[in-house]
């Protein structure tokens, strides 16, 4: 069908690049303003770091460090140092193209790589002169739904699969041939195969690997196999070697994910014959039938399309050497369902002699092992199937071009042929009749605070919404300002109680930050019902606008001489109860509310550092003592211990959860409270607060304990109250273990004197600790007051009459 002419490997890109524009039409009449891509995705961020490295590289910044992000400390950008092949072309074309034209011709192009090496791929193994069916396997390989859904979110590096078709390529010959050249180009192509993203290494690389050397070990190679093995050990470990002055920052970056975000993001049984309900091939049929939740618009889509499985069978059928293809397809199609089966987007589940069940599927025997649960999307297995699948389509299209109909007519006819059926191939696989894109333009007061040399950086608000943050991002590329927060792979380095203490909008909070400008994303905020609190707050404390539009308010932040010595903002989780603080001066906070749950243990924190444990069953108030050590902005977490276990299927979820209710903080003190004092055996008295006047009835003594050792309920903590003849009263507070603690532990506990109890007069207050059975006191190993009787004394409190 296609013959050995100069003409036609052009023609075979040529015909590539039309069929990526076709898919991405209508983008082909905006590729200088707008982006490739739906709002939600990643769109923006990605356009932002391209920015970054057209700005960094004449302007002798260092470009793997986000010095305009995090104000004023900067972030480390591990993103772009590991995945090089998701920026490249990208910002190279940005020095002489507008930043969308720059982002959108650099997918098309990697759409169009991935099919010429995928068509490479099928030329060496369909075993046919004809270059239709290969033209057919790269086309499939291009446009599949998995590969469309992926270009929708903007998750542009796990687009670069050109290298996983040439490592194929260099696979067999050197598993067949051995040779060093080969050897040594086979460990680039595995290492570049990651440079896109480096979770490919799990989702498609070593699962590639895995099934050749198993092909080989059916067949007796062993000595392919150990080849194989090699290359995949020669790559990782050029992969590490490559990442190794990032790689804390990067595992950081991956965070952790739940039971139920695998299920979300694993693909549905029946998406692999569910089309796109936006497709336009496919309207007519929806609109009659029932729409499957498979067909997944985002990187979940698994379709293989009417025309792509018929020629999938084709191939399987009538060419045996396509059998291992369907192995892998089978292989990886099994591992994106993910660890449970899930059918229109709802886990399959029933009921056994009384027993919830779900149906387990290969996924779950992997998830939790040491680093391959760091392959947070199952989904993403698609990747490896893409090329499986196109090498069958590719077999079976073989099989159609070698029929007798086809061989005897006219090459004229034979070219309309193709052509009409590549066009159907396209139409089936779209998703959607236009692709979604978004627009690149910025209002032009935004490029006018570039001028501005007053502006030290900039607070974006809503400042917890995901899409929110990228497109603050992008609007920096207008502005080209420093931002208080900013993102990278959807994480931040500042500080979450920063950012929320922030969105009050108190000026002397935002003018200590640096944030002279504050920019309200309206369209975000309406979305996230955050819009009147926002504005409410804006007209307390910034005033009126400098400019407003429907999408963006933006506000100076005004002079002010009232400061703002205490904040905080709580917010409520599932599981958890945060309050942010902060404080202008060190201090003592006291925070109070009620607690209700049903038999639960609740662990509170201060900035991670464990201050107790309760069991709460019913309605309980609670009165926690805070030590404030430094001034500025501090978390403080209620959380169940243990947490709610991850359930798929949360419907059925029985888990008593703890309720906090009328939270409020009151300031105690003022000034600097740490002053450790030490006791043996690693007790560390950090801080106290001794009251001098009571409160109601009560003199309320806050202690703030740290443990360098653990302890266990041998260890007693003693307060004793002396009178004026250094007599102990028989109203002291009790005597008190805590139990096992950990090293590295903290608690604070406050300790209540009752004055209605006491004659009037001057009593001593004064504390340590002591070991049972033999009550033997630990040595107070600080010289203060008290240490020569194994004790120290916190103060003094008088009790009128």
């Amino acid at each position: 069908m296609f013959r050995r002419q100069a003409y036609q490997t052009w023609l075979t890109l040529i015909g590539y690049a039309l069929a990526a524009l076709y898919l991405a039409a209508p983008i082909h009449g905006a590729l200088s303003s707008r982006f490739l891509g739906e709002e939600a995705g990643d769109v923006y961020e990605m356009a932002r770091h391209i920015w970054w490295f057209r700005t960094a590289l004449p302007g002798g910044y260092d470009v793997f460090e986000h010095s305009l992000l995090a104000y004023p400390e900067g972030s480390p950008a591990a993103q772009l140092w590991a995945h090089p092949l998701q920026w490249f072309p990208m910002w190279l074309f940005a020095f002489v193209l507008p930043l969308p034209a720059a982002y959108n011709i650099g997918t098309l192009l990697t759409l169009v790589l991935n099919a010429w090496s995928m068509y490479l791929l099928a030329r060496r193994k369909l075993a046919t002169a004809q270059r239709f069916p290969a033209f057919i396997a790269g086309l499939v390989f291009m446009s599949l739904p998995t590969i469309q859904g992926h270009l929708l979110e903007g998750q542009v590096g796990l687009l670069v699969q050109w290298p996983v078709p040439l490592l194929i390529i260099f696979l067999f010959d050197y598993a067949d041939d051995g040779g060093t050249s080969r050897f040594l180009i086979a460990t680039l192509l595995f290492t570049a195969g990651a440079l896109g993203d480096a979770m490919q290494i799990f989702y498609v690389l070593l699962p590639l690997a895995l099934m050749f050397v198993l092909a080989r070990v059916y067949h007796r190679d062993y000595v392919g196999a150990l080849r194989v093995m090699a290359v995949a050990l020669a790559g990782s470990l050029c992969l590490l070697l490559y990442v190794s002055p990032i790689l804390a920052d990067y595992l950081r970056h991956l965070g952790s994910v739940g039971a139920t975000d695998r299920i979300d993001r694993s693909i549905d049984l029946l998406g692999l014959v569910s089309p796109s309900s936006d497709n336009p091939f496919w309207q007519d049929v929806a609109a009659h039938a029932r729409k499957f939740a498979g067909a997944d618009l985002g990187y979940t889509a698994s379709y293989i399309g009417l025309i792509g499985g018929l020629l999938a069978l084709f191939g399987i059928f009538f060419r045996r050497e396509a059998r291992w293809w369907l192995f892998v397809a089978l292989a990886t199609w099994a591992l994106a369902l993910g660890p449970l089966l899930k059918i229109d987007d709802r886990v399959l589940s029933g009921s056994i002699a009384g027993y919830d069940a779900v149906v387990p599927l290969p996924y779950a025997l992997f998830v939790n092992l040491p680093w391959f649960d760091m392959a947070r999307s199952p989904a993403r297995f698609m990747l490896l199937f893409a090329p499986a699948f196109a090498l069958l389509a590719g077999y079976g299209m073989a099989v159609c071009c070698s029929g007798r109909w086809i061989q005897r007519r006219s090459p004229r006819l034979q070219f309309g042929v193709a052509l009409v059926f590549a066009l159907l191939l396209l139409e089936d696989y779209k998703l959607f009749a236009a692709f979604p894109s978004v627009p690149a333009e910025v209002p032009r007061e935004i490029h006018n605070l570039r001028r501005r040399r007053d502006i030290r950086a900039i607070y974006n608000a809503p400042y917890d919404d995901d899409t929110a943050a990228k497109e603050a991002l992008f609007l920096q590329t207008a502005h080209g300002k420093p931002l208080i927060g900013g993102v990278d792979a959807r994480l931040t380095t500042v500080g979450h109680a920063r950012l929320a203490l922030l969105a009050k909008f108190h000026p002397s909070l935002l003018l200590d930050s640096g944030a002279d400008i504050v920019i309200i994303n309206k369209a975000r905020a309406i979305e996230t019902g955050q819009m009147d609190l926002l504005q409410w707050r804006a007209r307390q404390g910034l005033g009126a606008p400098i400019f407003e539009d429907q999408r963006y308010a933006i506000y100076d932040t005004p002079v002010s001489r009232e400061r703002t010595p205490d904040a905080y903002s709580p917010v409520a989780g599932l599981q958890s109860h945060l309050t942010y603080i902060y404080k202008e001066q060190p201090g003592w906070l006291e925070f109070n509310a009620i607690l209700e749950a049903s038999n639960r243990r609740v662990r509170l924190s201060l900035n991670d550092s464990p201050l107790e444990t309760l069991e709460v069953n019913g309605r309980i108030p609670l009165s926690m003592p805070l030590p404030i050590a430094r001034r500025g902005y501090h978390t403080f977490l209620i959380a169940l211990d243990p947490p709610c276990p991850q359930r798929i299927d949360t419907s059925l979820l029985q888990c008593p959860r703890v309720t906090v209710e009328n939270a409020s903080i009151e300031v105690l003190s003022a000034g600097a409270i740490y002053d450790p004092i030490r006791i043996e055996d690693g007790i560390i008295l950090a801080g106290y607060l001794l009251p001098q006047a009571p409160d109601g009835e009560l003199f309320k003594i806050r202690l703030w304990w740290r443990f360098e050792s653990e302890r266990s309920a041998a260890d007693v903590r003693f307060v004793h109250v002396l009178d004026e003849q250094g007599r102990p009263v028989s109203e002291r507070p009790a005597d008190h273990n805590f139990g096992m603690i950990p090293a590295g532990s903290e608690l604070t506990e406050t300790v209540t004197l009752d004055q209605s109890k006491l004659e009037a007069g001057v009593y001593r207050v004064l504390t340590g600790w002591y070991a049972l059975p033999q009550a033997i006191r630990y040595d107070v190993l600080t010289d203060v007051d008290g240490a020569q009787d194994d004790t120290i004394v916190l103060g003094s409190v008088r009790i009128s009459e």
